[in-house]
């Protein structure tokens, strides 16, 4: 059986050489290459599925290991990328998508013994509920966030007459990106409920309390709080633009720092465990 180093190298690969065309497509303004690294991410994405399906990330005797579920947000981010892709027939989502995968799959190398320990209670169920739901919304954050800034580049350009030089020219339109902003925010929201709510029911039985107190749900409400704030503005108040965007970034970075700063820095029962 393929070890999990091998298999995230395999994956690494396939990513990577789908950023690399990406990349050069939209920096020699090359559509060939940007179809080639659209489609390169699509079989990164395949072979990422067929190694998780065949368990090769399962190594560790107590649960999934940090760099595990680093790789799994990666395969979610993808995911996203291609319902966009489908969605608007735009490759933009699944170009911004192959490098933030490669990232996190370069990152989840160092921490694949970091152990994530996880009652038996909450397993099974848990995982489809919990775990799935908010990563996939996680997943569409991400893509939010890709195409709020890179709204905010271009309207900010555009506003101040500066002219759309070099791959700014071949960059989606304004319109096209709220649309973007739009369909993963609205549909973060939902998901990410769901991912809240299914930890809040089994919280009590395992923590003795629904809420604790512990910083990773305090910063989960805090997240919750900011995308329902985006979704009523949205369907209620009709916004489009500038204001959605920033939202995007900036809910994007209070998800970074639930991950990277209260997973890793902070008590709480979440807390990745090295072996």
């Amino acid at each position: 059986m393929l070890s999990p180093e091998t298999s995230t190298l395999l994956t690494l690969c396939c990513y990577g050489a789908s950023a690399a065309a990406g990349i050069a497509g939209m920096m020699l303004r090359n559509a060939a290459a940007r179809r080639c690294g659209a489609w390169l991410a699509v079989a990164g994405f395949v072979c990422q599925t067929l190694l998780l399906a065949l368990g090769f990330h399962k190594m560790l005797p107590g649960g999934l290991s940090y760099g595990a579920y680093l790789q799994m947000l990666a395969w979610f981010v993808v995911l996203c990328g291609i319902v966009c892709r489908i969605r608007f027939r735009q490759e933009s989502p699944l170009l911004f998508a192959a490098p933030l995968s490669l990232l996190l799959f370069a990152t989840s190398a160092p921490y694949l013994g970091s152990l994530v320990v996880i009652p038996a209670s909450l397993k099974g169920s848990f995982y489809a509920l919990h775990i799935g739901a908010l990563f996939l919304s996680l997943g569409f954050i991400t893509l939010g966030f890709g195409a709020g800034l890179i709204f905010l580049l271009l309207e900010g350009r555009i506003k101040s007459k500066q002219r759309m030089q070099g791959f700014l020219q071949d960059m989606p339109a304004l319109s096209l990106l709220d649309r973007i902003n739009a369909f993963t925010m609205l549909s973060s929201f939902p998901l990410y409920t769901l991912g809240i709510a299914a930890g809040l029911l089994w919280a009590k039985p395992v923590f003795g309390a629904t809420f604790s107190g512990d910083p990773k749900e305090v910063i989960s409400f805090i997240v919750w709080a900011a995308l329902a704030y985006v979704f009523h503005g949205r369907l209620s108040c009709g916004w489009r633009g500038r204001k959605p965007a920033r939202m995007a970034v900036l809910i994007f970075c209070l998800c970074l720092f639930s991950i990277i700063v209260v997973n890793t820095f902070m008590e709480t029962h979440h807390a990745f465990i090295r072996q």
